[in-house]
């Protein structure tokens, strides 16, 4: 089903509009699929913690699952205080958002999603959220046919407007507001992974159309060639996947350490696809880096992947995160 990512800046109204969005939601479904409302309950703060892995959900069913730090019991002011506790953070949310996304559910990711590549992550795992389902009731019906889609609203502010906010809400210490004030990687509609994408300053009112588009503009994704699935009856697969992308990163290092390389278009092993170095080079440990992510990303699939079709989104997946 669609998932909504809320995007900006601490402060800047985010959880108030997840919950307007979720409300207005739950209004349509229930109407459309003659069910019962339910009621949306804000999740509870849990201080302490610093990342968790199980979504607080209520005793009901809800259509409409806002996933954000507080019902992961993660306490804002410890995550993203450093890196290391910000990553467990950032990993925690996208583990949720892979677990609840389903056809009975809207999801909306209500965080900052600052980081461009996080938000490509998770256009990813919506665009592979493709299985195939059984509809018994006028519910079920009414949800399959929205298909799965990504939605990106941008809940504008600006920085000294968000550092009065939280003054009155003490949410984040200032030290740690001061350094996110200047991460933010703002969402481009002309990205595929931020659009369709809806901004909104703080005083603007929730256009009504807004809903109306995310029901019915709401479309099944076709998966692109970086998780695409198709099987195979590899018996060595996590070796062939190891050395398809080792053989990869190799190609790419050593047509920049030979000087062959400073920028453009270049081919490596096992694909027809290019790899657009950028003029400033890769350096090894970012090339290790994306290696691992994406190795990580594949195993977390069912379904193996064949060669071919590994290189072919390991390329595209460097060429997302070096732009």
């Amino acid at each position: 089903m669609p998932l909504i990512v809320m995007c900006g800046l601490p402060c800047a109204g985010k959880t108030r509009r997840a919950a307007a969005i979720a409300a207005e939601l739950e209004a349509v479904i229930c109407a459309a699929s003659a069910d019962s409302p339910k009621t949306i309950v804000p999740p509870t703060a849990s201080k302490g913690k610093v990342h968790g892995s199980t979504v607080i959900t209520p005793s009901y069913d809800p259509h409409v699952l806002i996933i954000n730090e507080e019902n992961l019991r993660i306490d804002r002011a410890s995550a993203y205080r450093d890196t290391t506790a910000e990553k467990l953070a950032r990993a925690a949310l996208l583990s949720a958002v892979e677990r609840h996304l389903s056809r009975d559910k809207f999801v909306i990711l209500d965080s900052m999603n600052y980081i461009k590549g996080f938000r490509y992550q998770l256009h990813c795992i919506v665009k592979g959220d493709e299985d195939k389902y059984l509809f018994f009731s006028a519910y079920d019906t009414f949800m399959a046919g929205l298909g799965t889609s990504q939605h990106t609203v941008y809940c504008m502010a600006k920085p000294e407007e968000v550092i009065s906010w939280n003054a009155i809400s003490s949410q984040y210490p200032p030290e740690v507001l001061q350094s996110l004030l200047g991460r933010l990687e703002e969402p481009d509609g002309r990205n595929r992974w931020d659009s369709p994408l809806l901004c909104l300053l703080p005083d603007d009112p929730f256009p009504p159309s807004f809903i109306h588009n995310l029901i019915h503009s709401s479309v099944h994704q076709t998966p692109s060639q970086s998780i695409a699935l198709k099987p195979v009856a590899e018996t060595n697969y996590l070796h062939e996947m190891d050395s398809t992308l080792k053989s990869i990163c190799d190609a790419i290092l050593e047509a920049i350490q030979s000087g062959l390389m400073s920028g453009g278009e270049l081919k490596v092993p096992g694909t027809d696809a290019k790899v657009l170095v950028p003029s400033k080079g890769i350096s090894a440990s970012e090339m290790g880096r994306l290696r691992r992510l994406y190795a990580t990303n594949l195993n977390r699939l069912t379904i193996q992947v064949d060669k071919r079709k590994i290189a072919d989104g390991f390329v595209e997946y460097i060429n997302q995160n070096l732009r």
